[in-house]
């Protein structure tokens, strides 16, 4: 190989060592370079996108954690439950609790969508989740018959 290569012109000789050159810098780019970029650019959206699930859910535990002012904290269960379902227009027929952080309450023929707004009241205000909620259709149109177990956080 050596004699091969000493036996070539020189301007032939400049020309393959340039060819190699060149070769091995598209080499390095395209074999190491430019696989780093691509996965730093995808790393770097990967953090951008937590960093807002973060910012998210410490907006959301910020907010699910402010109480109205005035609101019961000591207040049981079952008579936040109860007052709350008053303020929305809702008919309990009956509520027992169950545990020292929960409640089981039966509606008949109560609004679905009234339903909804009192439970997300009680999620958001008062940290009440529902625990098991088990619904049927009641013969009119939009108004549903159940049981609803509720905890607080």
């Amino acid at each position: 190989m050596r004699a091969w290569f000493a036996n070539l012109q020189p301007r032939e000789r400049w020309i393959l060592i340039a060819g190699v050159v060149v070769v091995a810098v598209i080499g390095l780019w395209a074999g190491v370079l430019l696989p780093l970029r691509t996965q730093s650019s995808t790393l770097q959206a990967a953090v951008e996108s937590k960093q807002r699930l973060l910012l998210d859910l410490s907006r959301l535990g910020a907010a699910t954690n402010v109480r109205p002012p005035g609101s019961p904290t000591d207040t049981t269960l079952v008579v936040l439950v109860d007052r709350t379902a008053q303020a929305h227009g809702l008919r309990i027929t009956r509520s027992r609790p169950n545990g020292p952080s929960g409640v089981d309450v039966t509606l008949q023929a109560v609004p679905f969508d009234t339903l909804m707004k009192w439970l997300v009241t009680l999620h958001g205000t008062y940290s009440v989740d529902v625990e098991s909620a088990q619904l049927s259709t009641a013969r009119s149109q939009g108004l549903v018959n159940g049981q609803v177990s509720l905890h607080r956080l």
